[in-house]
């Protein structure tokens, strides 16, 4: 299993599985499930959909088929009721971020598993999402030698591993689509405020207080992908100077004090500050040494 090449399923394709198997709440005849699915009038168009979608579910251990043709979800899929892509989008970033999935991941350049997912998107995660948005042409010019080469050098070989990431990294929560233009298709910003928000209400509950070393820590640990994450170290990316943030998170970070669901704060004589890039002074990073989980307004 890879997940950016020409063959591998994507996020529709795994959420229109998932859904199936959450709503009947029992196991599910494989026949059944691809009838309902890829119907015969289309099956011809959609050819493998429906079996690579199997696959990769079961190769993220979201899924398991049986010898007596039944599916049926695993692990935290189980809980799953079908009517929330944001409850399904935070169990495929868990699997797809699963450690045990993605060793070696900068020793080599194998594409087994979601590695080569994680690889693109650890470096994705490094660039400005206050700045231009990215289509392949400008990824080809600013990706050169960005891992180490252990790790391959480039984040993505090629056009049709950039076509698939445009898929994964919004259904993820690590990037959005530009703003719509006449020339926006396939544009990308790294924009990871979705996954951030949501790891920080599962992770801590609203009023809680914490340093911003405690929750730059919980995030990184939650998202490696983040830049100063395990992932990010371990392709050979350059982590942000100590207690920085960096420009994807900080930007993360801005948007939650902006739409209400954090609360950036300063005390007169802390010495730990978390520093967060602000586009608007960008030579003068601004310091908070507290962050305060509010209400979470997405809900």
């Amino acid at each position: 299993m890879s997940l950016l090449n020409v063959n591998d399923s994507l996020p529709a394709f795994l959420w229109a599985t998932v859904r199936l198997l959450a709503t009947t709440e029992h196991p599910y005849s494989v026949e059944k499930a691809k009838a309902l699915l890829v119907p015969p009038p289309i099956e011809g168009e959609k050819g493998r959909a429906f079996s690579d979608a199997v696959s990769t579910l079961e190769d993220l251990k979201l899924v398991t088929s049986h010898e007596n043709g039944m599916l049926e979800l695993l692990g935290a899929a189980r809980n799953l009721t079908g009517k929330k892509y944001g409850e399904f989008a935070k169990v495929l970033r868990d699997a797809v971020l699963d450690r045990s999935l993605n060793t070696e991941i900068g020793d080599n350049a194998s594409q087994l598993g979601p590695r080569d997912l994680c690889r693109a998107l650890s470096w994705f995660l490094t660039q400005d999402p206050t700045g231009p948005a990215f289509n392949w042409t400008s990824v080809q010019q600013v990706q050169q030698g960005a891992l180490s080469e252990e790790a391959g050098s480039l984040a993505l070989i090629n056009d049709t591993r950039w076509t698939r990431f445009t898929a994964w990294a919004p259904a993820l929560g690590f990037a959005a689509a530009a703003l719509a233009t006449s020339n926006s298709a396939s544009y990308l910003v790294p924009d990871c405020t979705a996954a951030v928000r949501q790891t920080i209400f599962l992770r801590w509950k609203p009023d809680t207080s914490l340093s911003s070393a405690e929750l730059l820590r919980g995030l990184r640990e939650e998202l490696p992908v983040l830049p100063g994450g395990e992932f990010s170290l371990a392709v050979g990316l350059p982590a942000p100077a100590d207690m920085s943030a960096g420009a994807a998170l900080s930007h993360a970070l801005l948007r939650g004090s902006e739409e209400g669901w954090l609360a950036l704060e300063r005390d007169a004589d802390a010495r730990n500050l978390l520093l967060v890039h602000d586009p608007d002074r960008p030579d003068s990073p601004r310091a908070y040494s507290t962050i305060k989980i509010l209400k979470d307004l997405n809900v």
